[in-house]
């Protein structure tokens, strides 16, 4: 069984250093599409084997990555990008996993890492495996999004294999002009499609990192008038809230949490709220309880953000414990909180 990697890039040199030598062994080909690179990323990409193909960018990450797969000859392809991490051992159960099972496709988890990592942090399944020659595509130029030859969405079932993203701790002005880049095309995507909830989902998410967070709180509103799958609206409204406190609209953001604690009385993102508002109050026995509890929680299986489920309820307790002057319980809390997630606790 022949599997090939396929990778669009554009002056990635440094980063492919990094990932590619891994890469390169557990697999059987590498195509590389180029979309106007102006550094060495060609030459370190052949120098790891690399088949490298040039395409002009045309704003649409679909156009790109559907190049890259008319040029793979494996059986199997891999869809990955430059700043995304697969341990040698990791490919290795991947090709046998592929191997034995059945299914035509399969999700890995992906895994949000300090750049250069593979420490914890926020977990999410995406289809990143797929049997070649069945037709499946890109579509959508942002966010791109894989279908079948009939563009039903693609879907398969979850491996047990961690692939570590370095896409949010690249260097700042990197990622400062990457974040540019999205909110120009999140902008027009939803300018051209203004009743799709997934493009104002994501052109919030973009506009809350940049700090323009009344924006995103509009966008993330059209995402539950637009009546979106009851997942993304749920996301929207837990972000709309802690939005709504980091812009200390501390009313607001006490109604938009009861909202979402009535639905749910177990709801973390809601309870950071409250313990945020009690802490702020010099409350520190209520965010306590609170945050005990939140923080005893069990979770039998890595959570889909550590940052509001774990993180950020160690950090207010160990902020509640420095009130009351408790410092050993404080530290060791905020120790938690970073080793969650190394980002760090004000994002």
């Amino acid at each position: 069984m022949k599997i090939s990697a396929c990778m669009i890039v554009k002056n990635e040199a440094a980063v492919l250093q990094l990932v590619l030598p891994a890469l390169a062994q557990g697999v059987d080909e590498l195509i590389l599409v180029d979309t106007g690179s102006t550094d060495q990323t060609v030459a370190v990409a052949e120098k790891y084997g690399a088949r490298v193909y040039h395409f002009p960018w045309i704003k649409d990450f679909a156009a790109a990555r559907n190049e890259s797969l008319k040029h793979a000859t494996g059986d199997w392809i891999i869809w990955i990008d430059a700043d995304e991490y697969l341990e040698t051992a990791e490919l290795k159960k991947l090709r046998t996993a592929i191997e034995n099972g059945k299914a035509e496709a399969y999700e890995i988890t992906m895994c949000e890492a300090p750049y250069g990592t593979t420490q914890n942090g926020f977990r999410y399944q995406r289809v990143k495996a797929f049997r070649n020659g069945l037709g499946i595509h890109f579509v959508r130029p942002i966010n791109e999004q894989l279908v079948d030859a009939a563009g039903k969405v693609v879907s398969g079932p979850a491996l047990p294999i961690t692939l570590y993203h370095w896409g949010k701790q690249r260097e700042a002005e990197q990622m400062a002009a990457k974040r540019e880049r999205y909110l120009e095309l999140y902008g027009t995507a939803c300018a051209a499609n203004p009743t799709d909830p997934y493009y104002h989902f994501l052109l919030a998410n973009t506009l809350a990192e940049v700090g323009r967070k009344a924006e995103a709180i509009e966008h993330y509103r059209q995402v539950v008038t637009l009546g979106a799958a009851a997942d993304l609206v749920l996301q929207a409204k837990e972000k709309i809230a802690i939005n709504l406190l980091q812009l200390g609209e501390y009313q607001a953001a006490g109604r938009a949490a009861m909202e979402l604690y009535t639905a749910d009385k177990e709801n973390i993102p809601a309870k950071d709220v409250f313990a945020t508002m009690f802490l702020m109050q010099g409350k520190a026995d209520q965010v306590i309880e609170i945050m005990t509890e939140v923080t005893g929680k069990k979770w039998d299986s890595p959570v889909e953000n550590p940052y509001l489920y774990q993180a950020l309820p160690h950090y207010l307790l160990g902020q509640a414990y420095k009130q009351k002057g408790e410092r050993e319980k404080a530290e060791a809390n905020l120790a938690l909180a970073r080793a969650i997630y190394p980002f760090g606790a004000g994002n």
